[in-house]
């Protein structure tokens, strides 16, 4: 028998969303000095959001690594390209690769 997993309260969740905001923001401006405090800010951030169950906003999202969860800024440890409709981001440290359409699928029908 599948368990129900019921959402934590509204109060506890916008508070969560507030904190996930606060650690990216922390993670954007150490990273300059020490890169290791943004991976942990990151990991942080994704915990938060796993334990409150809480969607982490778009422009964050793309702000980390999928496969090795290290804070990415474009120029320093990340490519960012475009291909085939897809904008690639290529992560330096792992050299993983995250791929986003960017082409809408009304013009592509045409």
């Amino acid at each position: 028998m599948k368990r129900k997993h019921y959402l934590k309260p509204k109060k506890q969740r916008d508070l969560a969303l507030e904190k996930i905001t606060l650690l990216f923001k922390e993670a954007i401006s150490s990273f300059k000095t020490d890169p290791k405090t943004a991976d942990k800010n990151v990991k942080l951030a994704r915990k938060t959001a796993m334990k409150f169950k809480v969607k982490i906003p778009l422009k964050f999202k793309r702000r980390f690594c999928k496969n090795c969860y290290s804070f990415l800024l474009p120029g320093k440890n990340c490519r960012i390209r475009t291909n085939k409709g897809n904008i690639v981001y290529y992560c330096l440290n792992c050299k993983g690769f995250t791929r986003i359409g960017y082409k809408s699928k009304i013009s592509s029908k045409k």
